[in-house]
């Protein structure tokens, strides 16, 4: 192997163990350590030609990272116990790193057994001679996703979309612990005699409000160009990298940009996002493909292609399989910011009193 690819996985190696050290005492630390793991994944992806996967493991890593930077936020504090706690949570650390190092040393022999051993008959060749003439597509593992296996693909964007309503159920009630609701340092307000600028004074709920107000318009901007990359790689993904999966986390990440820098309340003032519609739409437009072929003798979900002649665009290819990657790529916005709206919307309920100190208030 190659002495840069070998540490490139030792780092990634390092990270993930980190990761794992660090998950208890530093969850920031953790979480970085974790993205530096799946960064390493992604270079490893394009160090084998593998594009299409590395698009998609760092479309994920973005997403997944900041989603959980949102929920650590609610997280309660970690409590310092006593020697005698102590003693016994250091036993049961090292029994479960025994367990999990035993684990992984066992699952890595067996994946390098199978990887390693003579392969008698190989399935890629047919995947290879039959994407472009029965898939209609140059892009091999987009025309799996969306045509050898799109029964498999429908399924798994099912779960996807009944995750995302799971999550959201289940924080829709949720009041974050006493001591995460304190406003960050940089929220909050400053004392009058702090305020220096003579031109055009401002005032403390000034500061408190708008401390990333450049960030938020560079964002805002960012938007558009979010949805044209997004529609870019979602129209090249039948023969070149790209697809309805990335497409949509493209586009959910523009989203939680959004929410992050803006806040929730100004977004969801502007931006009616119905996250449960987009889900509801993606899983239509997968299962109104399927009947299509059904409807026309086929088996469920055959792909079928035309050539079009369309105005200043001339001749355009176009598959069935370009509204089954729709319904992907709806199913995959909606579960995303709906998770996102699960987690951004403790902020709101973060800050209001409980119902006994909001009438002593009064």
């Amino acid at each position: 192997a190659s002495p840069a690819f070998v540490i490139l996985w030792l780092i990634g190696g390092a990270c993930a163990i980190g990761a794992a050290v660090q998950a208890k005492y530093h969850r920031l630390a953790a979480l970085t350590m974790l993205s530096v793991a799946g960064l390493v994944t992604c270079l490893t992806f394009v160090w084998f030609s593998a594009p299409d996967l590395a698009l998609t493991q760092l479309a994920v890593e973005v997403v997944t990272t900041v989603l959980f930077l949102l929920g650590l936020r609610w997280l309660p504090k970690r409590k310092v116990l006593d020697a005698a706690s102590t003693m016994g949570s250091r036993l049961r650390r090292g029994r479960d790193a025994l367990l999990a190092v035993c684990t992984g040393a066992g699952l890595a022999a067996l994946a390098y057994a199978m990887l390693t051993r003579p392969a008698p008959q190989s399935i890629s060749p047919f995947f290879l001679e039959k994407a472009l003439p029965e898939g209609g597509g140059t892009n091999v593992v987009n025309v799996m996703l969306v045509d050898f296996r799109s029964f498999d693909t429908m399924g798994e964007i099912t779960v996807l979309g009944a995750v995302g309503l799971t999550i959201y159920a289940l924080l829709r009630r949720f009041r974050p612990p006493r001591e995460s609701v304190d406003v960050p340092v940089q929220q909050r307000a400053v004392q009058g005699e702090e305020v220096t600028d003579l031109v055009k004074a401002r005032t403390a709920q000034d500061t408190a409000s708008g401390y990333m107000l450049v960030p938020a318009v560079l964002v805002r901007l960012l938007l558009p160009v979010a949805w044209v990359v997004a529609v870019h790689l979602f129209m090249r993904g039948h023969n070149e990298p790209g697809g309805g999966f990335v497409a949509g986390l493209v586009v959910a990440a523009a989203f939680i940009t959004q929410y992050m820098v803006a806040g929730t309340s100004w977004v969801e003032a502007r931006i009616k996002l119905y996250p449960a519609r987009w889900i509801a739409m993606g899983l239509l437009f997968a299962l109104v493909t399927g009947l299509g072929a059904w409807w026309l003798g086929y088996p469920f979900l055959t792909t079928h292609t035309a050539h079009l002649v369309l105005p200043v665009l001339g001749e355009v290819h176009i598959a069935s399989a370009l509204f089954f990657d729709i319904g992907v790529f709806a199913a995959v916005v909606g579960a995303t910011l709906l998770i996102l709206t699960a987690l951004a919307h403790q902020s709101v309920r973060g800050h209001r009193a409980p119902p006994n100190e909001a009438g002593e208030a009064r």
